[in-house]
């Protein structure tokens, strides 16, 4: 197994391009599509795209990547909106995606690829988190030392905190590929993050 990270664009967003057994997912293309398609070999198989929500510093490449490799792409339906053709640009970080997107569900496999989906509201009302093995593709509702913003079309502060709620069960050693920024572990930010290692009573005091 081996990722890719492609971090381009203005907001410097991490594409991943995840590779296993010959077969490859694509995570949050934003931008240059021959870039990402340097780095899958021409024996490898792409078997899907993923988009973690709809902003179009995640989204910019998908159909660009999906007339390349014909492999589909994913994201949660809550998120559409954010690509339908007919709402673009009203929303702000959002531009269309003229392929066919469809829904992405709690457990599913693409391809080989055996997927869990955690739904992390907040950033965007269909922020996802993907989890393959012991990787988790957070998109932007967790960074190293930070979280996604809640100010733009559907981001939501309650839903976030559930969500950072949520994350704080997940296992302790997931590597966590974040949107923007380096990686770091669910372990590393449950001692360091201040949105994960305060508790509410000691937010109320700061």
């Amino acid at each position: 197994m081996k990722v890719d990270v492609l971090p381009i664009g203005q907001f410097q967003e991490n594409i991943y391009v995840l590779h296993d057994q010959g077969h490859v997912l694509i995570f949050d293309p934003g931008r240059y599509a021959k870039k990402v398609a340097e780095t899958i070999g021409k024996d490898e198989t792409v078997d899907g795209i993923i988009l973690t929500h709809g902003h179009s510093d995640h989204t910019g490449a998908a159909d660009d990547l999906n007339d390349m490799y014909h492999c589909g792409i994913y994201m949660n339906k809550k998120d559409y909106i954010l690509v339908d053709p007919s709402y673009a640009g009203k929303h702000g970080f959002d531009s269309p995606v003229y392929s066919e997107v469809q829904d992405l569900s709690e457990t599913m496999k693409i391809g080989i690829f055996d997927l869990k989906v955690h739904f992390t509201p907040g950033h965007t009302a269909g922020s996802v988190c993907v989890q393959y093995r012991n990787l988790l593709f957070a998109g932007d509702t967790l960074f190293a030392g930070s979280i996604g913003r809640t100010d733009l079309y559907s981001g939501n502060d309650q839903e976030m905190a559930q969500s950072l709620a949520y994350i704080k069960t997940l296992p302790h050693d997931l590597k966590v590929l974040p949107g923007h920024g380096p990686a770091t572990t669910i372990g590393r930010e449950l001692k360091t993050n201040p949105f994960l290692c305060y508790t509410e009573e000691r937010w109320r005091l700061i």
